[in-house]
């Protein structure tokens, strides 16, 4: 699939500015990138279907520290052609992967000796592997870093998603490169959006509420959580085709109907909250939006609990401010809800940052003590929820953009407890 088709430009997000800022930071003469999201981010290509098994070996992107020195990468040879399209990077090299390709030309009127032609420049005895071959990859990425003097450097690599069965091929590879932890960096640099990115996320936002607003309006006695997110990835994708969207759509959703937050339940009865968390995943880039209801009229204790977590809302929301640390927003809303009447309550983060991540969560976290100052152009989810067995799960999250002036409602809905009555 080219750039176009995907709604991406050539080149992907990666500001290679702040990438060489970053990695002097770490001392590093550059950074291999290997998880498929981050390579996806970095180049605006997808790295193709061996990577699918996210195992380290499958590919590979080599971001240099000098900003002016051009990126290389290492993919499935299926894939490999597109992947130049789609990147435009030049130095594009590929390693066999299980899928039987070859090459011809349809216009001469001689495809079997085209094949046969092209099949005679392979080595004797090729065989493709099973699924795809690590050490095939690494052969290939060796030589790049030997061609460009980086063989024996410092480089820095996503630790956090090599597994550690995987290590040991790297180091095997390359016995003389001194390899350091890159899995916080590549975090810091998606943790700040690109236009595109923000329209991405903006879109997701906008299909979400959409759905959510449609979903809450049509709840009622013996709904079950099927039937709720049936209701909301209708009005998700009904919405969709109105836009006439381009990028690739899917969805995911926590629904609970009942005592019991976090399993799906109904149908529903009187006094059940019902919580809904849900997001459109718009080009791979995720929204994150939730709220809650009550079948019938709210008890007291409910409204209680639900006007709690507002209040810590508005108390996050307050201290979301750019160059201020995520942590004080944490230490707000947690003052917030013991003042409100639960002095025990300590919930790990009120919020996270939202990308392209395989979770809609990402780093980094409105969690205690975070010192990552907001910046402009994050995009972040803040939310206040709570999980009372025996009651249900409460919650409200909305995403926001964080502009130089502070931040920017993605989600407009009305925030208080929807009581669903006749």
């Amino acid at each position: 699939m080219t750039a176009k088709a995907q709604g991406r430009t050539p080149g992907g997000y990666l500001d290679r500015q702040r990438a060489a800022r970053l990695m002097a930071a770490l001392g590093v003469e550059a950074i291999v990138l290997v998880q498929p999201e981050s390579i996806l981010y970095a180049t605006g290509a997808f790295a193709g279907v061996a990577t699918l098994w996210r195992r380290a070996g499958a590919a590979a992107v080599l971001v240099p520290a000098d900003p002016a020195s051009p990126l290389a990468a290492v993919v499935g040879d299926l894939q490999a052609a597109g992947f130049r399209e789609a990147s435009g990077i030049e130095d594009v090299r590929s390693h066999p992967i299980w899928v039987e390709t070859t090459a011809a030309d349809p216009r001469d009127g001689s495809i079997v000796e085209d094949i046969l032609a092209f099949d005679r420049t392979r080595q004797p005895g090729f065989q493709r592997p099973a699924t795809f071959d690590p050490a095939l990859m690494l052969t290939a990425l060796r030589d790049i870093l030997g061609e460009r003097g980086l063989d024996t450097a410092r480089l820095g690599l996503e630790l956090g998603f090599v597994p550690v069965a995987d290590m040991h091929l790297f180091e095997t590879a390359l016995p003389q490169v001194r390899w350091a932890d890159a899995s916080p960096l590549v975090a810091r640099l998606r943790m700040i959006k690109q236009r595109a990115e923000i329209e991405a996320l903006r879109i997701a936002a906008e299909l979400t509420t959409s759905g959510l607003k449609h979903a809450l309006a049509s709840l009622h006695e013996g709904i079950d959580a099927q039937a709720v997110g049936a209701l909301w990835r209708g009005k998700v994708e009904e919405e969709a085709g109105r836009l006439q969207l381009r990028q690739s759509l899917s969805s995911w959703a926590y629904i609970a109907v009942g005592p019991d937050g976090f399993a799906p339940g109904g149908p529903a009865r009187r006094g059940d909250v019902v919580k809904i968390d849900v997001g459109a995943v718009v080009g791979g880039y995720s929204a994150d939006v939730a709220r809650t209801a009550v079948i019938g009229r709210a008890s007291s204790a409910q409204r209680q609990i639900h006007d709690a977590l507002r209040s810590a809302l508005d108390a996050a929301l307050a201290a979301l401010r750019p160059g201020r640390p995520l942590g004080e927003a944490h230490q707000a809303a947690t003052k917030a809800m013991q003042a409100a009447g639960f002095a025990s309550f300590s919930r790990g983060h009120f919020g996270h940052s939202v990308g392209a991540s395989v979770f809609s969560e990402e780093w980094p976290f409105i969690s205690s003590g975070c010192e990552v100052l907001l910046e402009p152009d994050m995009v972040i989810a803040v939310e206040a929820p709570y999980y009372v067995r025996g009651v249900g799960g409460f919650i409200i999250e909305d995403q926001f953009l964080v502009t130089p002036q502070g931040l920017e409602l993605m989600s407009p809905l009305p925030r208080d407890l929807l009581e669903i009555v006749d």
